[in-house]
């Protein structure tokens, strides 16, 4: 069993007008959907919803520590980042995934 936390841009899955700016973000919701329909367990941290304290989440509050909330999105696997910088597509996200399944351990991805 695979768990993916997404900490977003501040607004962006609150549903905020201001994330209809990006043509990523459906094609990224739907990419999430196909995930849970693969059995991973996915949830997602808004910034702007739970504060600086991401909703208590200590490796949310670690990546964003180490990474910046400028280098929102964040995708954590298991508690380790995975990927910084810009919503992955599916074919990314079934890799990191997959990584995840396969127990890899090398250095996180960025």
């Amino acid at each position: 069993h695979v768990d993916l936390l997404v900490v977003d841009k501040p607004g962006v899955s609150s549903g905020c007008a201001c994330s209809a700016t990006d043509p990523a973000l459906p094609r990224f919701a739907g990419d999430l959907e196909w995930l849970r329909w693969q059995g991973v367990t996915v949830r997602r941290i808004d910034p702007r919803v739970t504060g600086k304290e991401l909703g208590g989440d200590a490796d949310a509050t670690a990546a964003v520590a180490t990474h910046g909330y400028e280098s929102l999105p964040i995708i954590l696997v298991d508690g380790r980042v995975r990927h910084v910088g810009a919503y992955p597509d599916r074919a990314t996200l079934a890799t990191i995934v997959a990584a995840a399944e396969d127990g890899a351990t090398g250095p996180d991805e960025e």
